[in-house]
């Protein structure tokens, strides 16, 4: 066990000093038989490849005898320019080490080598460090050679929690022009309000998947119309494993696509009136507003969020006149909470 320990262990930071401090002859593309005169024709010339490579061997001869290095990719991806450019020579003797795993990716150049898996969280922490410290080549790795690990169901609708977790300028970057064009309009930004939503559509697009042995069901219930609506604004999302959530600001028709991509059937149900108890409820009347009735009593306003989370404990939606629209959704959240 000790030896496995000894081999998952990083090097001490004065390690990598000593290695970012190793003086280096520079390289010069140009071949020295070519130096001092004039090349003609380019038939010879190397090509951008070729000269890579020529590069990563001139500097991996010079290092032969210096000692490998194994760093946490934390480390790489909160690098700036300088040291970067330092790391990159002396590539042939750099390890990063993976968050979770006793794994480490090999180092080429400016190349990370391989593809991994890690969990999303860890993605996108290694993202944002990479994006902050202006660090191309690790979020071009990020963006093309990790893959995040399946998420539950629940897992995916508890993300849609944090709006404020990660910047919004982390996320926007993390998805492609024509995808924001898609999901937000053409030269739109994605908004505070819709970055849990963009960070589950960056998930999608990086390969991640929803573990297969889940349920895939999804039902939103919401109110019809926001006029008249007392008390907390969060949306009530009901997982196929029975679970309710009370998700804050949520972007419905953007959750509902990005539901969708990942393979949720996700539905909704849109409630215009709600059966509170037998001489109580809450109706959408004239103007759209929404009113709460009591006996012969009528005040305005309504706490939807609440009554709803009580009507769907105490299995009495059915009895909203909304039931005949959305019988089939209506009777499977029935369902579903009743396991």
């Amino acid at each position: 066990m000790k030896a496995k320990d000894d081999l998952c262990e990083t090097s001490p930071h004065s390690e990598l000093l000593n290695l970012l401090n190793v003086k280096l002859k520079k390289f010069n593309p140009i071949p020295e038989d070519r130096r001092g005169g004039e090349v003609r024709g380019g038939g010879n010339q190397l090509t951008p490849e070729e000269i890579t490579t020529n590069s990563i061997r001139f500097y991996a001869e010079q290092l032969k005898d210096e000692k490998p290095v194994k760093i946490r990719i934390e480390t790489f991806t909160s690098l700036g320019k300088g040291p970067l450019t330092s790391l990159i020579d002396r590539s042939s003797k750099v390890f990063l080490k993976h968050p979770t795993e006793c794994k480490f990716f090999s180092l080429y150049g400016d190349q990370i080598i391989g593809a991994y898996a890690m969990t999303f969280d860890n993605i996108l922490r290694l993202y944002a460090n990479a994006v902050n410290k202006d660090n191309q080549i690790a979020q071009d790795f990020i963006r093309t050679q990790l893959v995040p690990a399946p998420m539950s169901l629940d897992e995916a609708i508890r993300s849609l929690y944090d709006d404020y977790g990660y910047q919004q300028n982390i996320i926007e970057s993390l998805l492609p022009e024509d995808v924001k064009n898609l999901f937000f309009g053409e030269n739109s930004l994605v908004s505070i309000a819709d970055v849990a939503e963009s960070k589950l559509l960056a998930f999608s697009l990086l390969g991640g998947k929803i573990d297969k042995f889940q349920n895939y069901e999804i039902f939103i219930v919401a109110p019809k119309s926001k006029k008249g609506l007392l008390g907390s604004n969060e949306t009530i999302v009901i997982s196929g494993s029975g679970q309710i959530y009370e998700v804050p600001l949520l972007n419905i028709p953007l959750a509902l696509n990005v539901m969708r991509s990942l393979g949720f059937n996700a539905k909704i149900v849109l409630i215009t009136h709600l059966h509170i108890s037998d001489d109580s409820f809450c109706r959408v009347g004239d103007g759209g507003s929404w009113y709460h009735y009591k006996g012969k009593i009528k005040k305005a306003g309504c706490d939807f969020l609440s009554n709803a989370i009580m009507s769907l404990k105490e299995k009495t939606l059915p009895l909203s006149d909304d039931y005949g629209t959305y019988k089939n959704s209506i009777d499977r959240v029935n369902e579903i909470l009743n396991n």
